[in-house]
């Protein structure tokens, strides 16, 4: 059983804590967090503590769900304590970070696992089968439209809604899933131009996010993410066989179905639905299981890099209104 702190036991971090309980893999014991209420970490079993060295020794791993530029310093002050780590996404806000992070962690010897996880959603797990099978033929293009207005509805002065903390838009907090999903289907990324706009007075900066991708292997995508809709989630993966959708009508913390549309060259179109399931528990179960030697994580250190790079490229685009290569 690998025990843990949390570090951060905001919104996200209490989820955490909320999907790991009963884990026969990973307990949170601590956490670290001097803002919080104590009847918030008493509730949930956990002790509080007001900074991570007070935790660091009496556990084995650490979860980091912190505001974004907090990351790197807290992921690499872990691993310096020889601690396995569990980041948030992102990962980190530019890829000089992300790649110390991981070489610190590599280092150490230790895990270091993210939180992205929609690669363990029923539903995109089988659209990721159905591409790496060749059932789809030639990956052609990707598409995704994945957007809420759970940020637009928070106090102005949360961090959530701070441009330095979540640049462009609401890409560090939605964009950043599909951008490691679009890269473990399609590979890296060569290519992105990115165009933002403020729109609505409900979210203080550009809402609207529009990106256009080239993949080193040939296809090409877009995806977007609006800030002050209702939620909306809908991705696609066309091919020269075949096509797959996947539709979803909530957030990965509430528990609503997924539907998945896919049709082959036959012709025959097959729907299948997917119930909700806890895919935050599944990806730091299997984090938990790496490090126990009976699992081999999925996301590989090189797409952990990748995906930060991409996000980069992404907010620099939206910047300057100029294409960039990543």
């Amino acid at each position: 059983m690998l025990r843990c702190a949390v570090v951060g036991l905001g919104w996200w971090g209490r989820q955490i804590v909320d999907s790991v309980a009963g884990s026969e893999h990973l307990e949170v014991v601590i956490a670290v967090d001097p803002a919080a209420e104590p009847d918030t970490a008493s509730s949930r079993g956990l002790a509080l503590v007001a900074d991570m060295n007070a935790a660091v020794d009496s556990v084995d791993a650490v979860i980091v769900a912190t505001p974004h530029t907090l990351h790197p310093a807290q992921v690499m002050e872990a691993a310096a304590a020889g601690k396995h780590v569990f980041c948030e996404k992102p990962l980190a806000l530019n890829a000089a970070d992300a790649r110390r992070m991981v070489e610190t962690c590599r280092e150490a010897g230790v895990i270091l696992g993210v939180g992205h996880e929609r690669r363990f959603e029923g539903a995109m797990e089988e659209v990721a089968r159905l591409a790496g099978d060749g059932a789809l033929g030639e990956l052609l293009f990707l598409e995704c439209n994945w957007s809420h207005d759970l940020f637009a509805r928070n106090p102005a002065s949360t961090w959530r809604r701070d441009p330095s903390q979540a640049p462009a838009g609401t890409l560090t907090a939605l964009g950043v899933h599909i951008t490691d999903f679009f890269q473990s289907v399609a590979g890296p990324v060569v290519e992105v131009k990115a165009i933002s706009s403020h729109r609505s007075s409900t979210f203080p900066g550009d809402d609207v996010l529009s990106v256009q991708f080239r993949f080193a292997r040939g296809a090409l995508g877009v995806l977007t993410n609006l800030a002050s809709t209702p939620f909306y989630s809908r991705l696609a993966v066309f091919g020269d066989a075949g096509w797959a959708e996947v539709k979803e009508i909530s957030n990965v913390d509430i528990p609503d179905p997924a539907t998945l549309t896919w049709t082959g060259s036959n012709g025959v179109v097959h729907v299948r639905e997917f119930p909700h399931t806890n895919t935050v528990r599944a990806n730091l179960e299997q984090w938990a299981r790496t490090i126990e030697g009976s699992a081999v994580y999925r996301f590989s250190d090189a797409e952990l890099i990748h995906n930060v790079e991409i996000l980069e490229a992404i907010v620099r685009s939206a910047e300057t209104g100029l294409t960039q290569s990543v």
